[in-house]
């Protein structure tokens, strides 16, 4: 499935802006550098994988480390809670 998804907040920023529009696709697996979209502590987020462990645990954090809640506060991400990876549009 592909999904259309608004980037909120600025936690992935310059990569993503505020409001700005992606495309995610649940068909793609989560790899180290990709940008992910996520349900973390009960909210869904964008962030992108810094890690995915043996146990499916992956770690995600926002290139604005500064303006973002993730991993590092919340700890890891279930990879069943990943609900896709975007593809559009790339970004380093």
């Amino acid at each position: 499935m592909i999904q259309v998804r608004r980037v909120v907040g600025n936690s992935m920023l310059p990569a993503y802006k505020n409001r700005q529009l992606v495309i995610v696709s649940h068909f793609k697996r989560p790899v180290v550098g990709s940008v992910v979209v996520a349900v973390q502590n009960g909210k869904e987020v964008m962030k992108r994988v810094l890690s995915v462990d043996n146990n499916s645990m992956v770690d995600v954090r926002g290139d604005n480390q500064d303006q973002s809640t993730d991993s590092r506060q919340l700890g890891k991400v279930p990879m069943r809670k990943v609900l896709g990876v975007v593809v559009w549009p790339k970004r380093p």
